[in-house]
């Protein structure tokens, strides 16, 4: 029954490529702060701006914040089985745009300061455990801003939709959703943001216009034919 639940959730031809897609959040986003662990860090920057006091701290968003990765795991799995050709863009867009936030939180890393959090309750809770899973940094750019905006911009050009207009603006405001959330929370702040949205963007146009999606599609076929993915 598990098995069948997560054969709709990831087509088992594509499985390898998703799990890619996972590594390289883990490598991009816990690599960079096992070296800051370790004292192997260059000195960090605060992109904290003015226009940041317009969002003022509300902890509430913090489940619109939590909400995002289930958001992710929807979009990349109506990619996924909409066709191989578009899953391996989708996971070349991605893998180029972990690459360069890697490269950032290495060579350019940044920090905020967060706010004093009084919230009592569930809310005061669920802020409380997110600052200590995630210490603020590796922030610009933003992995949820970008990794949600990716998302939808290839559930645009998924076309065996049933509702494709309703799916596609309702992922689209989600995406705007996690922005905000990402600052009302002060997980990020408005630079993270754009730049994670301008990462995107990159990832984007180095799947269409290099043969990064090529290399994947040889790199599955390759695993297709393998014992392991004959038992998933």
């Amino acid at each position: 029954m598990l098995r069948r639940l997560l054969h709709k959730i990831v087509p088992p031809e594509n499985s390898l490529p998703l799990a890619i897609t996972g590594l390289m959040n883990l490598i991009a986003f816990s690599g960079p702060k096992l070296l800051q662990v370790l004292g192997w860090s260059l000195p960090m920057h605060d992109m904290t701006a003015a226009f940041d006091r317009a969002f003022p701290f509300s902890p509430v968003w913090v489940f619109v914040y939590v909400a995002a990765f289930p958001f992710w795991i929807y979009q990349y799995s109506v990619v996924a089985k909409e066709s191989r050709s578009l899953c391996y863009r989708l996971v070349a867009a991605d893998f180029a745009a972990k690459v360069i936030c890697l490269l950032f939180f290495v060579l350019l890393p940044t920090h905020n300061v967060r706010p004093p959090l009084e919230t009592g309750g569930f809310t005061g809770w669920a802020m409380r455990t997110i600052w200590l899973l995630d210490t603020p940094t590796n922030l610009f750019p933003s992995i949820h801003c970008f990794v949600s905006w990716l998302g939808t911009r290839y559930i645009y050009e998924c076309r065996s939709l049933r509702h494709r207009g309703l799916t596609c603006t309702l992922c689209t405001v989600g995406s705007v959703l996690v922005f905000l959330a990402t600052m009302f929370t002060k997980q990020h702040v408005f630079y993270d943001v754009i730049s994670g949205v301008a990462v995107a963007e990159i990832g984007w146009l180095v799947a269409r216009y290099t043969g990064l999606p090529r290399l994947f599609e040889r790199l599955n076929g390759r695993f297709l034919r393998t014992k392991l993915a004959q038992m998933i």
